[in-house]
């Protein structure tokens, strides 16, 4: 077998925060496995650097710039969105877990989208 190829369980997160949530972002980066792969997405606004995540290889950290006349969440709530329609399968594969965790920064613009992973 080569060694790329996954044995157990597959682990598939998104992980999606503001910058007021990046402690409990870094907590989650550090329980998960190394054979994780998936998104992290971050709004901040645009003048604040965020700081480096260490997490599993595979898992990329993501940047979501917030203009000063954005609306909070929004840019965060619009990611998510989109993350779903690319990545939540009608039937997902056996062996495949999903994890997503939203926090708080887009909860309103994100209930629309609850829906959708609750019937996973």
């Amino acid at each position: 077998m080569r060694p790329h190829r996954r044995r157990g369980p597959l682990q598939h997160i998104l992980v999606a925060g503001g910058f007021d949530e990046l402690p409990a972002i870094e907590a989650l980066l550090f329980l998960l496995p190394e054979t994780t792969y998936g998104q992290v997405l971050v709004e901040t606004p645009a003048d604040v650097d965020l700081p480096a995540l260490s997490g599993p290889v595979r898992v990329t950290v993501t940047k979501l710039a917030r203009a000063r006349d954005d609306e909070p969440g929004a840019l965060l709530a619009d990611a998510v969105h989109g993350w779903l329609a690319e990545w939540m399968p009608d039937e997902p594969e056996s062996g495949r877990v999903f994890t997503i965790w939203v926090g708080g920064a887009a909860h309103d613009r994100v209930d629309a989208a609850g829906a959708q992973v609750e019937t996973l």
